[in-house]
């Protein structure tokens, strides 16, 4: 009798899809929003759990609900579809499945019902991701130093050599790069040339950690990953005067060597430490770079949330390397994190308050308020506001609130232990010597930094969609190595420059390239277009414009008319600087969120809207132009030529002064003899069109310097550390 009432029910139902049908692409979404409420991870009416594949087919109570390659027969499909009324599917005023939605759900029973295969949920023991396993501290290699000790290891397993070192112009130009983000002098390179002491180099490296500039160039790299601008986003996109003051904390914070936990501590949770102090509080400016709308209309609850979730996904990107954001609206598809979990963590930060504190500044000058406006510095900062209740939002929606949650932390790591955790615990367990994912995390940013490739390619994802680590031995041993070091960021950095493996030249044979293009191996060095701010730093430097201060507001150097007119609400009044502050850093330019400076953004600068670990570099026709006809380079052209004219005597002295100043070495025969050639038919141009030379630089004979210097600045080696 059943067999014959199915048989006249199924004619009644929308014919399965005649397409291939995937779980998580078409399936999973529709159950998450129709079924799991009442049948998902947190309850299972009935006794039916349908987002986990054996719990699906095993059925609930009355049986069995899904049998595969038979839609027809299937009881979920007559529950949605209506055929009984006394079973109907979602129940009460539930929204009733389409019949497309219907027809999709019978074309994955009848290809086979298939779950993705997720062990992690049938099971509670760890994933056997290497990323999650705990940091075991290697044996050494034999070798001088334990880097090159692992990475030579690796080389002889390969046959190949490394590369010798590279010569000392050229190491120290990249190690001063690397670490304070400025070229050094000709006279600094000949000292470091005629100094025959053996640790001639380590004390190279040690006055470079010991500059305050050291914070400026690790603060930036810093800032990318914090999603660091001046603006709030969105249509109006109104100016955040104190925003600058996070980014003087994460400077100082360098400079004076804060361990890396408390680093990542305060941060996350410096309001609650006992007896936290303004420079604590002020490290929670990490969680105000969020968007901010302020447009009229708009749902201060729903971007409040959005303001909660991009803490999440930044606090698990930038710290433990992870792409929780992927489970917001579903189970993670790849790693072993669920939705439930996703909002456990979402629950350490939902109580949370923004507020601005008075924070003076020691050392920085600050204009007179306005009438009515509060005196002093303000530092945009959080703090722990009354208790929110935190619910799973189904599908991400957050008028669509599931099953309460507590805070909690993904139960594939090892497991926070305490009593109504804070945001507070979430940072010590971030930083806790059991999390296993923290100190790779952190060790691989850097060495990315100082090689322009980490040892897991993929910065923020470690989990099974992410590389497997080049060098697995070498990263756990970093990894130990930080942690039983007291997390001391600076010593991990001289470690590294230290080593022969960072000192080895950039060029390497044919061949190398052939069998390793990517530089995988390690058997050479990196050759690397400078970030956008250096290229502005190099050329400021270089010409003898840069003003070197420390910290401070943010800056408004030239800009093309018109780029900040271009925002929707026409909010960003672009008014240049005057004086010394049009000639700061580039980490100290005001950062629109939607008009951020021209030349940044061709110089592939990040948006300053989500972290960034990891920059794209490019190499294009624009980037030429810009350096060819930006304002602010135009000046340092003109500058540079006028300072070679006083530093040298003779044209071959001046040209040869434009050569070191700009790339450190000497030039070639072959060189010098093309830049008198240059000088001398810039000289005849300039003097046959006197009139337009003198606009342009105060006379013909500084108009042909500054085009010989402007030559010289936008050579590829001046822009390129090698």
């Amino acid at each position: 009798m059943l067999t014959l009432l199915l048989i006249a029910a199924a004619p009644t139902l929308p014919a399965p899809l005649a397409r291939p049908v995937e779980f998580e692409r078409d399936v999973r979404p529709l159950l998450a929003r129709a079924c799991f409420g009442c049948h998902g991870p947190d309850k299972q009416r009935g006794g039916l759990r349908l987002d986990h594949g054996p719990s699906a087919m095993a059925g609930g109570n009355g049986g069995v609900v899904i049998r595969k390659k038979d839609s027809a027969a299937s009881r979920l499909i007559h529950a949605v579809a209506g055929l009984e009324p006394e079973s109907r599917m979602p129940p009460g005023e539930g929204t009733a499945l389409k019949s497309e939605e219907i027809a999709l759900l019978r074309a994955w029973i009848d290809q086979g019902a298939s779950y993705p295969s997720r062990d992690w949920l049938e099971q509670p023991k760890r994933n056997t991701h290497w990323a999650f396993q705990p940091v075991a501290r290697p044996t050494v290699p034999p070798g001088d130093h334990p880097i090159d000790a692992f990475v030579r290891d690796r080389l002889r397993k390969e046959k190949l050599a490394p590369a010798p070192d590279a010569d000392r112009v050229t190491l120290i130009r990249r190690l001063s790069l690397d670490l304070i983000g400025l070229p050094p002098t000709p006279e600094e390179a000949d000292a470091f040339l005629s100094d025959e002491r053996p640790d001639a180099y380590g004390r190279l490296v040690e006055r470079l950690l010991a500059s305050p500039h050291y914070g400026e160039r690790w603060g930036r790299h810093w800032l990318d990953a914090a999603r660091y601008a001046d603006s709030d986003g969105y249509e109006k996109d109104n100016g955040r005067p104190y925003a600058w003051r996070y980014r003087h904390w994460t400077i100082e914070a360098i400079n004076r060597n804060l361990p890396y936990n408390q680093f990542v501590i305060e941060q996350l949770a410096g309001d609650l430490l006992p007896g936290s102090t303004t420079e604590q509080q002020t490290g929670t400016g990490f969680h105000r770079n969020t968007l901010t709308n302020t447009e009229g209309g708009v749902d201060r609850e729903q971007f409040r949330v959005e303001a909660v979730v991009d803490r999440v996904n930044t606090t698990a990107r930038a710290f433990l390397g992870l792409t929780f954001a992927c489970a917001q609206c579903h189970d993670h598809k790849y790693d072993p994190f669920s939705q439930k979990e996703y909002y456990q963590f979402f629950a350490f930060f939902n109580s949370d308050e923004e507020r601005d504190i008075p924070a003076p500044v020691w050392g920085v000058k600050m204009p007179t308020p306005a009438k009515g406006k509060p005196a002093g510095v303000l530092a945009p900062t959080l703090s722990l506001g009354k208790g929110r209740k935190t619910h799973v939002m189904i599908r991400g929606d957050f008028l669509r609130p599931g099953a309460e949650v507590q805070p909690g932390t993904p139960s594939v790591l090892p497991a926070l232990n305490a009593m109504n955790p804070t945001r507070l615990h979430l940072a010590r367990w971030i930083v806790s010597a059991e999390n296993p994912l923290t100190p790779r995390v952190f060790v691989n940013h850097v060495w990315h930094k100082l090689f322009g490739r980490g040892l897991v390619t993929t910065m923020d994802d470690f989990g099974t969609q992410g590389e497997k680590p080049s060098h697995p031995e070498l990263l756990d041993w970093l990894a130990s190595e930080l942690v039983s070091s007291g997390w001391d960021v600076k010593r991990f950095t001289r470690l590294i420059v230290t080593s022969e493996t960072y000192r080895q030249s950039s060029h390497a044979p044919t061949e190398l390239i052939r069998r390793d293009p990517y530089n995988v191996l390690l058997a050479r060095q990196t050759r690397q277009r400078l970030e956008a701010e250096i290229v502005r730093d190099q050329m400021l430097s270089t010409s003898g414009l840069l003003v070197r201060q420390i910290g401070g507001p943010s800056v408004r150097p030239p800009q093309p008319a018109g780029v900040s007119e271009l925002t929707y609400a026409n909010s960003a009044k672009w008014i240049e600087s005057v004086g010394s502050d049009r000639y700061r850093r580039g980490m100290y330019t005001w950062f629109q969120r939607t008009s951020p400076h021209p030349m940044l953004m061709t110089f592939d600068a990040p948006e300053g809207i989500l972290c960034t670990m990891r920059r794209e570099r490019s190499n294009t026709p624009l980037q030429a132009l810009t350096l060819l006809n930006d304002t602010a380079f135009v000046e340092c052209a003109r500058a540079l030529g006028r300072r070679v004219q006083v530093e040298g005597q003779g044209d071959e002295a001046r040209l040869e002064r434009a050569f070191r100043l700009c790339v450190l070495r000497k030039p070639t025969e072959r060189e010098l003899s093309r830049l008198k050639v240059l000088l001398y038919e810039l000289r005849e141009a300039c003097n046959a069109d006197s009139k337009a030379a003198t606009t342009l630089a105060g006379s013909p004979e500084e108009a042909a310097w500054m085009m010989v210097a402007r030559a010289v600045l936008n050579l590829d080696e001046a822009i390129t550390r090698e």
